[in-house]
């Protein structure tokens, strides 16, 4: 049983023993140690003496459960022992507790709901979206409140502080996975009725048609042309590759196939895309251009920290309308009408279903939708090989079509 002062750059030192197990035990609080297992799992221990019997409680897992925290547990377990109180029971009613506590309180059903309901069967994507709505900011005043306790006016009041800060397609967006966590609650029997049930959306939320006009078109690649700006390089490639913002901001370098090339290729796992079905993204000269003049700084394109992805995309977005406004004002023009990062891929379809004449289907394979007349003439055969060549064909004309050569906009 090895002996040493445990601190966190220690503990993630320790390796697995290659069969068993291995303690290592703390020289600033005695009987308190870590437990690590052949199979890589750390567990907090402490050993204590109850009615002259040796008791071996295991407090937690690292690193789910803090060094700090696990070292005070182990102490609150020794001075109950000393005071003649078994341990080993206070730990069951602190579990007991704990579970009570998951199946009443607000914070820890909703922890239950993500746990047993949306990672284990929802995307990812969606899963963040829960995450944000049930466990972000909005929702903090609510945890530690019985589940029961909350009401129709509480719902309300919710969604109208987050209507109120200018985000009504969030407020609407919360409360249909709200009105969902409920009906799971009442599923469950952990409620008897929903509060969201007659909860109205406090917003109607204009219907996602935007289509840029040429000349709006032109202006925001002018003012992408002369905004030097992390953000830049990739709302380029938003708008040459018309592909969902999620899967440009997550683009790595080894989906990058045959790169500099007439044949280069993105290829989106279906891991990564909406539809869980593998993307082949034919890349332009143009986007192959971009690309290439960004640095190589770990597994992502587009990074700050060479690990995560870059974030910040609206207040980016409201730089880049700054710039554009600015040069307009230049010319005497009035600020652009109100756009959205979205709206270039929507552009992109349209204008290549009633400017470019490019048969739909190759349409909806270039940005990955399986639907309408599509879905019914090639359901079943959607795969890498699919179109590739009309999809390249319709990518550059797209790009010639939308920017010119060089993305520099309107003379």
């Amino acid at each position: 049983m090895p002996k040493l002062r445990l601190t966190t750059a220690a503990v993630e030192r320790f390796r697995p023993p290659e069969s068993g197990q291995i303690e290592y035990f703390d020289t600033h609080l005695p009987s308190f140690g870590l437990r690590v297992s052949y199979s890589g799992t750390k567990a907090w221990i402490v050993m204590t003496r109850f009615d002259r019997k040796l008791a071996r409680i295991t407090l937690g897992r690292h690193p789910a459960l803090s060094l700090a925290d696990a070292r005070e547990k182990a102490r609150h377990l020794i001075l109950h022992a000393k005071a003649g109180h078994d341990p080993r029971h206070l730990e069951a009613e602190e579990r007991r507790k704990k579970d009570q506590e998951r199946r009443t309180t607000y914070g820890g059903v909703a922890a239950l709901f993500m746990e047993r309901h949306v990672e284990r069967n929802l995307r990812p994507n969606t899963a963040r979206e829960y995450r944000r709505i049930l466990q972000g900011p909005d929702t903090q005043d609510w945890c530690s409140r019985p589940i029961t306790s909350l009401t129709k006016p509480d719902i309300v009041d919710l969604l109208q502080r987050i209507e109120e800060r200018g985000s009504p397609a969030f407020s609407n967006r919360a409360l249909a996975y709200l009105s969902k966590f409920f009906n799971w609650c009442l599923e469950q029997d952990l409620i008897t009725t929903n509060p969201a049930t007659r909860v109205r959306p406090l917003s109607t939320v204009r219907s996602r048609e935007r289509v840029l006009t040429p000349d709006e078109l032109a202006w925001i690649c002018k003012g992408l042309g002369e905004w030097h700006s992390q953000f830049a390089p990739l709302f380029k490639l938003l708008l040459l590759t018309g592909q969902r913002r999620s899967e440009v901001g997550g683009m790595r370098w080894d989906e990058l196939r045959s790169h500099g090339t007439d044949e280069a290729v993105w290829e989106l796992p279906a891991s990564r895309t909406k539809n869980g079905q593998p993307h082949f993204v034919p890349l332009t000269e143009q986007a192959q251009d971009i690309i290439a003049s960004l640095p190589r700084t770990g597994p992502l394109v587009f990074t700050t920290r060479s690990t995560t992805s870059l974030s910040g995309f609206s207040k980016a977005k409201s730089q880049l309308d700054e710039r554009v406004n600015m040069l307009r004002a230049e010319v005497g023009q009035p600020p652009l009408p109100s756009w959205t990062l979205h709206d270039l891929r929507r552009t992109m379809v349209t204008m290549m279903n009633e400017r470019l004449g490019i048969a739909p289907h190759v349409v909806e394979a270039v940005v990955n939708h399986v639907s309408g007349s599509a879905k019914r003439g090639v359901a079943g055969v959607y795969n890498r090989a699919l179109y590739l060549r009309e999809r390249r064909d319709a990518l550059r004309a797209w790009s010639r079509w939308a920017t010119g050569h060089d993305l520099s906009g309107p003379s």
